[in-house]
């Protein structure tokens, strides 16, 4: 199995870090069953990187009572999510049905596909509670060797929000030759640190100071060296402040223009790269506050976007997820937006040279997404 496909599994972990709440009761029940999902989870992980442990019968009972104390956990929690934000419980849906699917798969014995699905449990469970820039509080750990290099065992920590040892492994990814050589190894290995220094800092100073020095680095390619240069000149125009959603919406689209097309999502600049990281952040803080139907519609849209510009092209697309539950808002206007940009994306997702051809699943949920929006419209 792909290591790094693997490591995406951890990043249902970062369902522990969820944001505080005015109930301590409240929280205390949250983190009792975080941990609970923890414990689950560090028992599980090492027959998720291992094929034929994985299949092994011998381990059989102790990988189906993990994963059934980590589908307790999320069936058993929806009531502690209600305060938070709407990205938090389609996370929480989202994992669960995986989950679920993942385990009547491997009772079935369809152990491969069973170990596909959860090797690939995407960003979807970390996007809404990574934002907030808070080093988690919850003493979770696996060891170093369990990871087979320092970029896995960095994402561990950045979807944990244990930001201070991520971006310690992520410098160590990036000290050695190899991965400064590799265009996408030091890209993905810079673009994690560029995000934690904008999660982390009230200001742009942080991230100025560490894109200088690893600009440095002896053998780091010139496409690379380019890429900083053009963050550098983002940072210089990045305003921290708390900013309301109108607001954001205009810096949005005087950025990326009102009328998005794919270009957001394919032709990107880079120079836009920190806006796009602090305009999500800040857009994940803005959907914690009460909205009506509208707004929250309007900001799921403006979200989508990001993560498409961000590089959202998983096979369960965050952004496909956020467009999905803005369309079931049936609010005008944004409703509509949502249903076409999702459209947009499917027909370049599964074009050709023979034109697009989606798949009939995939054709039928989206007629269905239509007709909701016309349904509303009459």
């Amino acid at each position: 199995m792909h290591t790094k496909k693997s490591s995406l599994f951890i990043t249902l972990l970062a369902i522990c870090a969820l944001c505080s709440t005015s109930a301590p009761a409240q929280e205390h029940s949250i983190n009792k069953k975080m941990q609970q999902a923890a414990n689950s989870l560090t028992e599980l992980m090492p027959y998720i990187y291992n094929d034929e442990a994985f299949r092994s019968l011998t381990n059989k009972g102790k990988i189906e009572q993990n994963t059934a104390s980590l589908i307790e956990v999320i069936r058993t929690t929806p009531h502690l999510f209600t305060e938070h934000a709407v990205t938090m419980q389609i996370s929480q849906q989202s994992l669960l049905n995986t989950l679920e699917q993942a385990n009547s798969l491997y009772q079935s014995g369809s152990y491969a596909t069973a170990q596909y699905l959860l090797s690939g449990v995407p960003m979807v469970c970390s996007s809404c509670h990574i934002q907030d820039g808070k080093q988690s509080s919850l003493n979770l750990h696996l060891d170093r060797d369990a990871f087979a290099n320092e970029f896995s065992y960095a994402e561990f920590n950045y979807y944990m929000r244990n930001y201070q040892q991520a971006e310690a492994a992520y410098k160590t990814h990036l000290s050695k030759e190899s991965t400064q050589e590799s265009r996408i190894q030091s890209r993905k290995t810079l673009e994690r640190l560029l995000d934690i220094s904008l999660l982390t800092s009230a200001n742009a100073d942080p991230a100025r100071t560490q894109l200088k020095e690893v600009s440095s680095l002896p053998k780091l390619n010139n496409e690379a060296k380019q890429v900083i240069h053009e963050w550098l000149t983002g940072l210089a125009s990045l305003k921290f402040n708390v900013m309301p959603l109108d607001e954001l919406q205009q810096s949005i689209y005087a950025t990326f223009d009102e009328q998005f097309t794919l270009e957001h999502e394919f032709i990107f600049q880079e120079e836009n790269r920190p806006k796009a990281l602090l305009w999500r952040k800040h857009l994940h803080h803005n959907l914690r506050d009460p909205h009506n139907s509208l707004n929250t519609a309007r900001a799921l849209y403006l979200l989508s976007i990001l993560e498409r510009a961000l590089g959202d092209q998983t096979d369960v697309s965050l952004a496909n997820l956020y467009l999905k539950e803005c369309v079931y808002l049936k609010v005008e206007v944004y409703s509509a937006k949502c249903v076409n940009e999702y459209e947009n994306h499917l027909l370049f997702y599964y074009g050709g040279s023979s034109g697009s051809q989606l798949p009939a699943e995939v054709y039928q949920q989206l007629q269905q997404l239509k007709k909701i929006v016309n349904d509303g419209q009459e």
